[in-house]
């Protein structure tokens, strides 16, 4: 375990949980039922994907493009033992749509690309971007927790496991 920004980081959950939104986005078809206040939102994987050596923190392979997500390299980068290192996703909640990257093991926040805002003024733009990210953190924290409730969960060994893997295996 490292410190980062005064915190302790757990180098493995980073990729667990880049690799969970994955997963799920594709089984669920990209619906995910989050608790309230945020409810149902889409998620896919955007343009962007960096593996590093489980043993390392330096990237080693990065998938850029459309739909890099459904690539075979991707997929064999997982079953050699790479770890994600860095997320790209979109989001949709309700009519606005989100993009973001999600960097490293201390899961910085990073390329928001937030809804276009169509105030007038300096003071209303600034007020709705505030709005508008607070509410992709809102989403962010609430995919977390989800995933955080699941790792934990007796269910992760005998469920969420075998099934990534079976679809890291190409099965699903």
């Amino acid at each position: 375990m490292s410190e980062q920004d005064g915190l302790p980081v757990l180098p493995h959950l980073a990729g667990e949980f880049y690799t969970w939104l994955w997963w799920s986005s594709e089984v669920q078809g990209a619906v995910f039922s989050l608790p309230d206040p945020v409810g149902q939102i889409e998620l896919w994987v955007d343009e962007r994907l960096a593996f590093r050596n489980a043993d390392d923190t330096k990237v080693t392979a990065v998938m850029t493009g459309e739909a890099p997500s459904t690539s075979l390299e991707a997929r064999a980068a997982l079953a050699g033992g790479k770890v994600l290192n860095d997320l790209r996703v979109g989001i949709r909640r309700d009519d606005r749509e989100f993009t973001v990257t999600l960097k490293g093991p201390a899961m910085h926040i990073t390329g928001a690309k937030l809804p276009q805002v169509m105030s007038e003024g300096i003071d209303e733009v600034l007020y709705d971007r505030m709005f508008l990210y607070g509410e992709l953190s809102l989403v962010l924290a609430a995919l977390y927790d989800t995933f955080a409730e699941k790792r934990v969960s007796a269910a992760w060994e005998s469920e969420v496991l075998p099934g990534l893997r079976r679809w890291i295996g190409g099965e699903l």
